[in-house]
């Protein structure tokens, strides 16, 4: 399919200040679908709702973050790197369990503006603990990686806030588990 780009990139002229400032996750068993702007397909690049049947769960204070999104060959790799201030056994338990699952990420920019990615299949955890030297500090570095046939996605910040999913009809888009993408399913959720 061909493209016909008709206007460039609005670029803004004032120092733009990089981070991120909180990251969600959500088990990918608790993702049900996103719902695009204006009922439209995924390369409008815009979400409007996350339809989820638990709510997300904040990662905590975040320092040092930033994403990485590259293509090629058609496939999408995300990179997320953050970096958590506290060393203890709590921490090193949550860690150690949290890499056993996969999960859909919203992060939040120093711009107030919120992303989303890893739908279509979850993304993967890895950490690496360390103590500094003298004068360091301790902490862990915490990676969430995924390589994806989609793009993150700008997403409405209200979709934190919505309710879980309970036993109503809604009509949704899905993104995984079909080949058909373009298709509005009525689904009772239980």
């Amino acid at each position: 399919m061909a493209y016909k780009l008709t206007k460039g990139i609005d670029n803004v002229p004032e120092y733009n200040l990089g981070g991120i400032s909180n990251i969600w996750l959500l088990n990918i068993d608790d993702f049900k679908a996103y719902q695009f702007r204006d009922d439209s397909l995924y390369n409008s690049g815009y979400v409007n709702e996350v339809y989820k049947s638990n709510p997300f769960i904040e990662l905590g204070r975040v320092d040092e973050t930033n994403l990485k999104e590259t293509i090629g060959n058609g496939i999408y790799k995300q990179e997320l790197n953050t970096f958590v201030r506290t060393l203890s056994e709590e921490t090193l338990n949550w860690l150690q369990y949290a890499m056993q699952g996969r999960y859909l990420v919203i992060f939040r920019t120093m711009h107030d503006r919120f992303f989303t990615f890893g739908s279509d299949g979850g993304v993967k955890l890895s950490y690496s603990a360390q103590t500094g030297q003298m004068g360091d500090v301790n902490g862990a570095t915490i990676k969430l990686e995924k390589n994806s046939i989609y793009p993150m996605f700008e997403v409405n910040g209200d979709t934190l806030k919505t309710k879980v999913l309970g036993s109503e009809f809604l009509s949704y888009i899905t993104t995984e588990k079909s080949d058909i993408i373009n298709t509005n399913y009525l689904i009772e959720i239980p």
